[in-house]
């Protein structure tokens, strides 16, 4: 009876923490998106959605963290993930997650996983993705060669001069 009371209570104050990021609005630690991986109009897989997802985590861990919400439409409608769960992973969180968790390994690296948490929140009955990430020790880059960082509200590619300057001071190398 108490796990049932506290899962309950757990699952409110989640709930009511989703709620409070889209008061929030996006900023530099905050950002939505509106799937992972489905061209909502097309309704298909597409790699440059996925993209802009990852970027987004690259991004956070190389400034200070943030909070990713997929299923969340740019202006704060809650839209969840549920249409393409059910399209491109046969309706199971399970396959959901673990497309995630292999983006994540094989875009970002297995070595950021300590500074990547995830979990689902049920809003309304549809399903929202809360990623938080923490602000790495060490620059990571996407696909091992392209480096984001977070610049109040967007993500932004840095190369050249820019990078090593930023790399050196941020990560005191």
């Amino acid at each position: 009876r108490l796990d049932d009371m506290i899962g309950v209570f757990k699952e409110l104050t989640e709930v009511d923490e989703v709620y409070a990021y889209i008061r929030r609005g996006e900023s530099q630690t905050l950002e939505f998106k509106e799937t992972l991986s489905l061209d909502v109009a097309k309704q298909t897989k597409e790699k440059y959605i996925e993209i802009s997802a990852l970027k987004t985590i690259v991004a956070f861990l190389n400034t200070v963290g943030g909070a990713l919400l997929i299923g969340v439409s740019d202006d704060g409608d809650i839209l969840g993930i549920d249409a393409e769960m059910d399209k491109l992973h046969k309706g199971i969180l399970d396959k959901f997650l673990l497309n995630l968790k292999n983006l994540i390994k094989s875009r970002i690296g297995e070595q950021f996983y300590p500074y990547i948490n995830y979990t689902i929140v049920n809003i309304s009955s549809k399903k929202v993705l809360k990623i938080i990430c923490v602000e790495s020790d060490t620059p990571c880059y996407y696909e091992n060669k392209d480096f984001y960082v977070r610049t109040n509200p967007a993500t932004d590619k840095l190369e050249g001069p820019k990078l090593v300057e930023y790399v050196q001071h941020h990560f005191n190398q």
